[in-house]
This record gives C-alpha cells, structure tokens and sequence, in this order.
C-alpha cells in the first residue's frame, strides 16, 4: 500500500466523522427599518384594541346614558402615547419608501400625537368643559345656562330681547378665556415637543393639507362671494328680520337662519324611514348588513343626537338616534349615515388607513347625504315640500351654507395669522378678520368671543374640503345617473366603489377618482349661487390638498359604467379618464 493512503483515508474519515465546531451564523441582525416596523405594528395592535374597548363603551353611554369610565381604560397603556413611540413613527417613517405604508404610518403617528396631546391638555380641556357648562347669566331676574344661548336667540322674536340676551352672556365668557388661553400656550409648547417647528406644522400633517394654500383659496372665497353674500343676507334679514342686513347684530344670527317653512314635513318618527327609503332605491339594504347594528329605541336617557360609531371596521358598524322631528334632526340622520355606509362598506384591511387618518373624506360622504335636505327634487318626494314654501326654505338654507363656508374661510384665515405673528393682538386680529368675513361689524361683545370661536388645529381646513368634495360628488352623481340618482342602483356601487378604499384615499385623489381634477370648490358655489339667484363665480383651478404621496393603485380605480341611457353624462374617452361635466354644468337639474 502507498504510505500515503492510510494518511488520505485518515482525513477523508475526519472529514465526514470528526466531531465539527459551531457552524457559522448565516442571519443577519436585522436591519433599523425591520426593527421599528416591528415594534410600530405592535403599537398599532395595541392601539386598535384600545379604540374598539372605548367605542364599546361610549356606544352604552350614548344609548343608554349609562355612566362609563372611558379614562379607564388608559390604565396599563401609560407606556403606550409616549413621545419615544412617536419618534420611533416618526423615523420608520423617514426610511419608508412605499407610498401605502407612507401613508399608513403618518395616520398612525397623528393618532398618536393626538393621544399625546390629549393627554397632556387633558387639565385644561376638562377644565373648559366643566365651565362652560355650569356657566350661567341672568336677564330679567331668570338664571339660563349658557350653553343654551344659541337655542334661545334662535327661538327669540324680540330683536331687544336678543341683544339683551347676547350681551348678559358675555362677562361669564372671560372666566373659560383664561382657560383657554392656557390650554393654548401649552399646545405651542407641546407640538415642539413632538418634533414639529410650529403649530402650523403640526396642523398641516393633522390635516394633510397645505394650508398655505388654502390661505389662498379662502382668501378668494371671500373676495368673489362678497357682493353675492351680501345680497343674500340683505334678501334674508328682510325676509325673516324684518329689519336691513346692515341693522342686524351677531345676536340676530341664530334667528336668521331658522328653519320653520318645512319643520312640518319631518313629523316625529319618520326619519328612519326616509333615510331607509332614500338608501333602498340605490339598492343599499341596511337590514341585510349584518356588521350594521341600528338603534332607534327611545330611551329616557339616550341622547338625543344622531350618532354612527365604527366600533371595528367593516365588522362593526353601530348607529344611534332617538326618534325625533323637524329638519335639523332628518339632516343629522342622513349624516349619521353616510358615517355608517362609509364604515360598513369599506375592504381596507389595514387598521390605519380604514379607521384612522384625516376626516375629510368621511366627512365629504355624509355630507352628501345631509345636502339631500337642500335638494329640490328630494324635498318633494320624500317630504312632500314644493313650490314657494320649498324656494324660501332652499333661499334660507343655501344662504346658511354660504354662510358657514364664508365663516370657515375667515376661521382658518384667523388663525393662521394669530400663530404666525406672535406679535399681534389677537383681539383686534379677530375683530378684523371676523367683521369683513361676516360683514357685521365687530362689537365688544363679539371680540370677546376671539378664543371660543377657535378651533384646535385648523379645523376649518376639513369642513372645507369636505363641502367641496360633496358638492363635486352630487354633481357626478346627477350626472352619471339624474337629477334623482338615489334611485339608481348603479349609484350605490359607484359610491360603494369609493367606500370600500376606506381613508385610503385622500380627498384629492377621490376627487380624481371620479373624474374631477381635484378638489374645486366652484362646484358646490354654482350650485348656492343658481339657487340664491347670485352668480359666484371663481380663479382658482383647483385645491390641492394631499401633502402625502400619492396612494398605489389609484391608476387602475375605475367607476361602473352609466346606466343605459346615460351614456351622454359621461366623456366619450370613456371611463378610463372619468366623466366630463359639460363646463359649469353644476348639479344637472337646473339649480
């Protein structure tokens, strides 16, 4: 044998028999973005459990008034809104690349920061709350609650009695003002804190919005709806005031607006029912959904206001109203359940982007139905209201709505300003701001109102967006299926197309999703207009609202075809690149 053979066999042997040390570790350490996702998703489970457990409860105590102890249920989760987890968002977010997840993580951390938020102005939103409502003042010896105000010079016929009524209210004011100034001072502080320059900053992701830019457009709603809304509220304050609109005062406002020509139409009881009759046409059967849980009992102690609350979405979706009459009630109904519809239909699986993120686009989809009590073609079908009685109550109502947007225009302006120059006089400011957005002259008493009529975080960037993207809504809707598309099935799956993305989608990209080329507000202001009898016409192009990638997939979104007969509501393109409005055609029933 070879002297080498025994020595080769030898080390062949060793080879695949010899006792062999710790093989190499092939893992790698995972990577900084794999472990804050980790730690996010478990953020967002626990935050997901911790709302569906508060939901449960607020459901008990909006339905029965039982006493529940919503605060509660924090107790163990103090590691949970803590501002280390909101860096931690806040990073993943930075080393994200997917617009989807994105998107997924700026909802989670604004919920988070308004948890935080919450928490840390908890002292003084208790506080305010607790005041306000044991704030009472005196006219004629008789003690009223301030909280009831509005109710009273809505219902008031004497002009005196009003301002009389008006002015006793104010002293009690300034005792909640220096708690709200407080409450503002440390919200400056806090939004720093959370990593934001300033409180504009933090109100722009909250709000998913350049409010930069709708500075802009609010500023042109006031200009173009100038002479228009002066004319309409010089028309109204004859009309129900008796009086020139240069006479009337803030006080007079509540009463301006009454609705009283159709209160007759909506008897107790019927709400429901007109809301299950509207729905049914559109083939949405809330009795076939099981995931929707209506009460409608009339309990001692329920509240009286309409409320949709998605304890789990879609798998539970509750809505809660007690019977009641008049328009105002019918109107929160249908609100109420456009929130509900919403919520029930929506696919999205991702706890982020179906229950939390900015309000806009809900908002927008209830108060498209809520503007079904300013159509003229539903009024009379479902509550039998035509002719001069349907004209003063649509005068009044769109007269409000123009009201409102000119308001929140002067809001959002307002309050821009105040937290951009710390120097300014926030009293004078409002004074300014308030009396050409009203066009009321400012009083005493009015300035005295500079911190009650605030609004956290620019609230007035969401009601905006909202109102115009339902205008721009029901005008798809007419179009692709007549002036009473409630009545078209194919209306329910072109919406519930929409509904399913959840808050998916932000308002401009439903804009687009249905053919618009984003949010304008000229659309709802033609509809006002036609029926004040005013033209208000705007320069803007558009609104670009959405400081957030755009989502995935938005491309291959398509809407269900027209209905036959149809077809010549929408662009011969095709459906591809979505339905072409003839220009300026506004609602398509001639409002």
């Amino acid at each position: 044998m070879h002297p080498r053979i025994p020595l080769l066999l030898a080390v062949a042997l060793c080879l695949s028999a010899c006792p062999k040390g710790p093989p190499a570790d092939s893992r790698q350490p995972p990577t900084e973005e794999q472990r804050l996702t980790t730690d996010v998703r478990a953020l967002a489970s626990r935050a997901e459990t911790l709302l569906e457990a508060q939901h449960r409860l607020v459901w008990v105590f909006w339905t029965e008034g039982r006493h529940v102890d919503v605060s509660g249920t924090y107790a163990g989760q103090e590691d949970l809104f803590t501002l280390d987890n909101i860096r931690k968002m806040d990073r993943l977010r930075q080393l994200t690349q997917d617009p989807r997840e994105v998107r997924a993580l700026t909802a989670l951390h604004s919920h988070f920061a308004g948890e935080y938020l919450s928490h840390a102005l908890a002292e003084y939103n208790d506080a305010s709350a607790n005041l306000e409502a044991s704030l009472t003042f005196t006219v004629d010896g008789k003690e009223l609650r301030y909280r009831d105000l509005e109710r009273l010079l809505a219902n008031e016929r004497s002009a005196a009695r009003r301002k009389a009524l008006y002015t006793a209210a104010t002293p009690p004011l300034e005792r909640l003002n220096q708690t709200l100034r407080r409450k503002e001072e440390r919200a400056e502080e806090l939004v720093k804190e959370l990593g934001f320059p300033s409180y504009e900053a933090f109100g722009s992701e909250l709000r998913q919005a350049d409010l930069g830019k709708l500075s802009v457009l609010a500023e042109e709603i006031l200009q173009a709806t100038q002479a228009p809304y002066r004319l309409v509220m010089e028309r109204l304050a004859q009309r129900e005031l008796g009086v020139p609109f240069k006479d009337i005062t803030r006080a007079d406002i509540p009463r301006l607006f009454r609705s009283r020509e159709v209160e007759d139409a909506f008897p107790k009881g019927e709400s429901l029912l007109k809301a299950h009759g509207t729905l049914s046409g559109m083939g949405l059967d809330l009795a076939e959904l099981k995931n929707v849980q209506i009460d409608a009992r009339e309990l001692p102690r329920k509240n009286t206001r309409p409320l949709a609350l998605a304890v789990r979405v879609p798998d539970d979706v509750r809505l809660s109203f007690k019977p009641g009459s008049g328009v105002l009630h019918q109107a929160r109904v249908l609100h109420e359940f456009g929130h509900a519809l919403h919520s029930a239909f929506t696919k999205e699986t991702r706890f982020e982007l179906a229950r939390l993120g900015n309000p806009t686009v809900g908002e927008a989809y209830s108060s498209l139905f809520e503007d079904l009590l300013e159509d003229p073609v539903w009024l009379e079908e479902h509550a039998g209201v035509s002719g001069d009685q349907r004209s003063q109550y649509l005068a009044a109502s769109s007269a409000h709505k123009l009201y409102l947007i000119r308001h929140a225009a002067g809001r959002l302006l307002y309050q821009l300003e105040l937290h951009r120059r710390v120097e300014v006089d926030p009293k004078e400011l409002y004074r300014q701001v308030m009396s050409r957005t009203d066009d009321i002259p400012m009083t005493d008493e009015d300035t005295a109102r500079y911190l009650v009529d605030q609004e956290d975080f620019f609230q007035s960037a969401d009601s905006f967006r909202a109102w115009f993207l339902a205008g721009q809504l029901q005008a798809q809707l007419k179009a692709r299926f007549g002036p009473a598309w409630w009545h078209a099935p194919q209306s329910g799956e072109f919406l519930k197309a929409l509904w399913a993305k959840g808050n998916g989608l932000s308002s401009r990209e439903v804009a687009e999703a249905i053919g618009e080329k984003g949010i304008e507000p000229d659309v709802l202001l033609l509809r006002l207009g036609t029926t004040l009898q005013v033209p208000i016409r705007l320069n803007l192009e558009g609104v670009e609202d959405s400081i957030l990638p755009a989502a995935p997939g938005l491309e291959g979104f398509t809407q269900p075809a027209p209905p036959p007969g149809l077809e010549e509501f929408t662009s011969p393109q095709g459906t591809q690149q979505g339905p072409t409005l003839p220009p300026k055609a506004g609602t398509g029933d001639g409002r």
